[in-house]
C-alpha cells in the first residue's frame, strides 16, 4: 500500500449543480453559484474577493449554508461548511420572491433575498447566475408538464376501466334479458 493512501482518505464525491444563490461576505451580500456541492463543502462562483480563512454565508430561500473559505483561484472559491449540507433540500428550495418576514430571521439590513438582484459587474458570473435561473424555471415546467401527463394518463386509465367494468357487467344482464324474453311467450301459452 503507498504511503499516501495511508494517511490521507478519499475526497467525499462531489454532485455537479448549478445553483444561483446570494452570499454574504466581509464585503456585504453578493451574487454567487455553486457549481458543485458535497455534504460538507461545495465549489462556488463570485465576483467578490474571497481569501481563505474568510467566513460566509449562503443564502437559497430558507437554506441558510454557512462556511469557511479553504482555497481561491480566480473567481471560483472551495467553501468547507459548518454543518451538514442536505444537498436534495438545496436544490429544492426555491428562491424568495418577497423577503422574509420579522418572525423567519430577516432583519432591517438588506437581506439575501429582499431586493432585486443587481447585475453584476463580471458578466460570466451573469450568464451562469442567468443559466442557473433558466434551469430552475425549465425543471419548474417539466415538473408541471410531467403532473400533467400523469393525470391525464390517470384520467385515460380511469375511463378505460370503467368501460371495461360496464361492458363485463352488461353481457350477464344481457344474457338474462334474453334468457327472460324467451321465456314470456312459453310462460304465456301455458296460462292460455
Amino acid at each position: 500500500m503507498p504511503l499516501a493512501t495511508q494517511y490521507f482518505k478519499a475526497r467525499e464525491a462531489r454532485r455537479q449543480v448549478l445553483i444561483a444563490c446570494r452570499m454574504k461576505s466581509a464585503t456585504g451580500w453578493g451574487d454567487v453559484c455553486i457549481h458543485n456541492i458535497s455534504s460538507r463543502g461545495m465549489m462556488i462562483a463570485s465576483d467578490a474577493a474571497l481569501f481563505p480563512g474568510a467566513y460566509i454565508e449562503i443564502r437559497r430561500g430558507q437554506q441558510t449554508v454557512i462556511g469557511r473559505v479553504v482555497w481561491q483561484r480566480e473567481r471560483f472559491s472551495g467553501v468547507r461548511t459548518q454543518d451538514a449540507i442536505d444537498i436534495d433540500a438545496l436544490l429544492r428550495e426555491p428562491r424568495l420572491q418577497q423577503a422574509p418576514s420579522q418572525e423567519n430571521g430577516g432583519d432591517r439590513r438588506r437581506d439575501a433575498d429582499r431586493q432585486p438582484l443587481p447585475k453584476p459587474a463580471n458578466d460570466r458570473i451573469a450568464i451562469e447566475i442567468d443559466a442557473a435561473r433558466r434551469i430552475e424555471r425549465s425543471q419548474a415546467i417539466s415538473s408541471r408538464l410531467q403532473f400533467s401527463a400523469l393525470c391525464l394518463f390517470g384520467l385515460v386509465a380511469a375511463i378505460a376501466i370503467a368501460m371495461q367494468v360496464a361492458q363485463m357487467l352488461g353481457n350477464p344482464a344481457q344474457r338474462l334479458d334474453a334468457a327472460l324474453s324467451m321465456d314470456k311467450p312459453e310462460a304465456a301459452a301455458l296460462v292460455n
